[in-house]
């Protein structure tokens, strides 16, 4: 599958909104609610939390039901670092015109460079 930054980014988003210190996030299948992800299937979803876990941006993630269910406690501080850089819609814009089709480690170099030149200008 294609990795796809803007279902990354929604993930992130939505385990920000829906975790603190003692509650994680559980994606169900057929049973979630996220605003950052209603456009995704569910084999979307799954892939990119993967990727997101993998990469380090999320932590404590559980698969149950063969992926059916998933539990998310939290993201991690690369996590945090990678969705303070992206959360403006007009850096993350910037970002996807210049790392379209980019891994992921490259998404998060040129969102680290993008938020810099935003915030500092």
């Amino acid at each position: 599958m294609k990795l796809n930054p803007d279902c990354i980014r929604g993930i992130l988003l939505t385990v920000e909104d829906k975790c603190d210190f003692d509650t994680p996030w559980e994606y169900e299948k057929d049973n979630f609610e996220s605003e950052f992800l209603a456009e995704y299937t569910h084999k979307e979803i799954l892939y990119h939390i993967k990727q997101a876990d993998e990469s380090g941006l999320i932590q404590n993630v559980h698969y149950y039901e063969g992926g059916d269910d998933v539990l998310i406690c939290d993201l991690t501080p690369a996590g945090h670092e990678f969705l303070a850089n992206i959360r403006n819609d007009s850096v993350w814009k910037k970002v996807i015109s210049k790392a379209s089709g980019a891994s992921l480690p490259i998404l998060l170099e040129v969102a680290k460079d993008a938020a810099l030149k935003h915030f500092l200008s």
